[in-house]
């Protein structure tokens, strides 16, 4: 497992805006298909990401098979899951430069399954960032804001 302190984490329950996570979850996040556009898809985008790191070890995310290199060596070869790579470009096309970087790089330093990165945490700060997006555009509840 990832040397990342998941105890303040989204995934145990506890991250910086859970109280409001959990409402946005469960006001903007459809049970199925696409949430509406903007941070509510945001928030549903990076949250199956997090899903299948954290429970499946990207089992889903990335898809493998063995294969022979140009040597004549066994190697593995990946490649993202359509619906996963789906998500991913969603998110490259309307988070900050910066933090898609974070996470492009934290997407192949984990890839494979199980192949737990160090760089984990930017799943809690995307997150964070997209929670006061939608704090800031007032798309929760007003007492759940504080």
């Amino acid at each position: 497992m990832s040397n990342v302190d998941t105890s303040k984490a989204y995934w145990d329950n506890n991250g910086k805006y859970q109280e409001q996570y959990d409402a946005a979850w469960k006001q903007l996040i459809p049970a199925q298909g696409e949430a509406k556009d903007g941070w509510p898809e945001l928030l549903r985008a990076i949250s199956r990401i997090g899903y299948d790191y954290y429970n499946n070890g990207f089992c889903n995310l990335w898809q493998g098979w063995e294969d022979v290199d140009d040597y004549g060596e066994d190697c593995m070869v990946y490649q993202m899951d359509s619906y996963y790579e789906s998500l991913v470009d969603y998110l490259g096309a309307n988070l900050p430069f910066h933090l898609f970087q974070d996470l492009k790089r934290f997407l192949y330093d984990a890839k494979g399954y199980g192949n737990w990165s160090d760089q984990a945490d930017i799943i809690d700060r995307i997150i964070n960032h997209i929670m006061e997006g939608i704090i800031e555009e007032g798309l929760l509840e007003e007492e759940l804001v504080s």
